[in-house]
């Protein structure tokens, strides 16, 4: 009798517990995200996987109660981004880039079995990007590395990353170093260089310029004695007109010099007739 008064008893308890255990068998995914199911601590099933020729498997799905638990991952694309990777570049630069990420979660049982959280991922990819970095971009220039593309390393960084983070189900879908600066150290020695180099050439411009004046005053003065020497055997009283008002020229004609000498000739001096219209 004791029995069946306390099965009664329990009798309304029943719906309850029959409702949780239905509860705790079910599990909702919703189209953005996807489930893996542990059995007894060990991932066994993804559910609402990605898959691109297929459609979501969002929806409902059953679990065995208290020996399997869903564990919930983004199914869409996610970002990671690294700021302040120090490279070396090819010609001997030191910069400072930042890298963008874009992935997703390919195969969530993998990621689980190999990773143990989904909140690994970027640390995976912290520890992955910096070197994968350094190795592609030391390979190119500064100037390279600052274009569009930095000149082929995103794409060779990307395939190379996303060889790594598939071990462990996640795929790399893009990859981008953004900016491009330079410490503040190789920021004075680059403008020390820019100095340097500005004043080398300046300097080798004032030569060239200088030695092209003196070719063409050297060719003008050649050009100017052959005329006179050509004009001495021509016309001698021209010739002497000429040589006189040079000399008088080499001895008052600097403006910048107070020249005190005085030329003492007869009045009958050759010299003297050119300039008394003799």
């Amino acid at each position: 009798m004791t029995a069946i008064l306390s099965a009664r008893r329990m009798l309304p308890f029943v719906p309850v517990v029959l409702g949780l255990l239905a509860l705790s068998s079910v599990v909702v995914v919703d189209e953005g995200h996807q489930a893996v199911i542990e059995r007894m601590g060990e991932p066994d099933r993804a559910i609402n996987r990605f898959r691109p020729d297929k459609s979501d498997g969002a929806g409902v799905v059953l679990k065995i109660p208290f020996f399997e638990r869903a564990i919930w991952l983004e199914r869409g694309l996610q970002g990671f981004a690294l700021a302040g990777t120090q490279v070396r570049t090819a010609d001997e630069q030191v910069l400072l880039v930042d890298a963008d990420v874009t992935y997703r979660i390919i195969d969530p049982v993998r990621l689980l079995q190999k990773l143990g959280q989904g909140d690994k991922v970027d640390a995976q990819f912290k520890a992955l990007l910096p070197s994968l970095l350094e190795e592609k971009l030391t390979q190119r220039s500064a100037l390279e590395i600052a274009t569009p593309g930095s000149g082929g390393a995103n794409r060779e960084v990307l395939a190379a990353l996303d060889a790594k983070t598939r071990l462990f189900g996640v795929q790399v879908v893009d990859l981008r170093v953004g900016r491009v600066g330079l410490p503040d150290a190789g920021l004075s020695q680059v403008f020390q260089r820019m100095k340097e180099r500005r004043e080398l050439e300046a300097k080798g411009i004032e030569e060239q310029s200088s030695r092209e004046a003196g070719e063409v005053v050297a060719q003008t003065q050649a050009e100017a004695a052959a005329i006179m020497q050509a004009s001495a055997g021509q016309d001698t009283e021209f010739y002497g007109f000429f040589k006189a008002l040079r000399n008088y020229e080499l001895l008052y004609g600097d403006p910048e010099r107070k020249n005190a000498a005085t030329i003492v000739i007869p009045p009958d001096s050759a010299y003297l007739k050119h300039f008394n219209g003799r």
